[in-house]
């Protein structure tokens, strides 16, 4: 990819769906991308504020801009399809989980640093930190409608699960930032 453009970036992804391994094949993709970090953010804009930004969607594919504010903690959800991450700025921390009877336990930790790229699998549960000072720029592509799935988000504090809804994603962003911002950490 000669700098990171956006139609270019989606009709790849659309093409790796082909391919016997789709994830994989989403995979270099993304690598590609994120190779050039600099180019995504003149394509997209510096990584200054939060933002989950749909850059295209459908029952197949969608393909999410994600900028993670400093201290943001993201409850624990599932996605119920394979998602792969590239994170083109700063850090972005996962935990892992898997279920466990009715809840779910901590198995894991993930780190993604610029250039990275993360794959997580369709059973895959985690929740996502970014515990530095600085703004993370995220790419995020589902093999399936991010939108429309059906699936759970639950609560560290209780263990409660409930369905999930962007809109709570989006409110944890917006607290994040605001919490960040009041605080001086930007």
């Amino acid at each position: 990819m000669a700098g990171f453009e956006i139609d270019q970036f989606i009709a790849d992804c659309r093409s790796a769906l082909s391919e016997t391994k789709p994830q994989l094949a989403v995979r270099d993709v993304v690598e590609r991308a994120v190779s050039d970090p600099s180019s995504i953010e003149n394509s997209l804009g510096p990584a200054r504020g939060w933002k989950l930004e749909p850059l295209f969607h459908d029952a197949d594919l969608t393909i999410l801009h994600i900028v993670w504010p400093p201290t943001v903690d993201l409850f624990p959800h599932e996605h119920r399809m394979w998602s792969t991450v590239g994170v083109y700025g700063g850090t972005e921390d996962n935990t892992m989980f898997r279920r466990s009877g009715d809840n779910i336990e901590r198995v894991g930790q993930k780190q993604g640093r610029t250039g990275d790229v993360l794959l997580m699998g369709v059973d895959g549960i985690h929740s996502v930190q970014n515990t530095t000072r600085e703004w993370t720029g995220t790419i995020h592509v589902y093999g399936g409608d991010f939108f429309a799935t059906s699936r759970l988000q639950w609560d560290t504090s209780t263990g409660d699960s409930a369905p999930f809804d962007v809109r709570n994603a989006r409110a944890n962003l917006a607290a994040a930032e605001d919490h960040a911002r009041s605080t001086g950490v930007v």
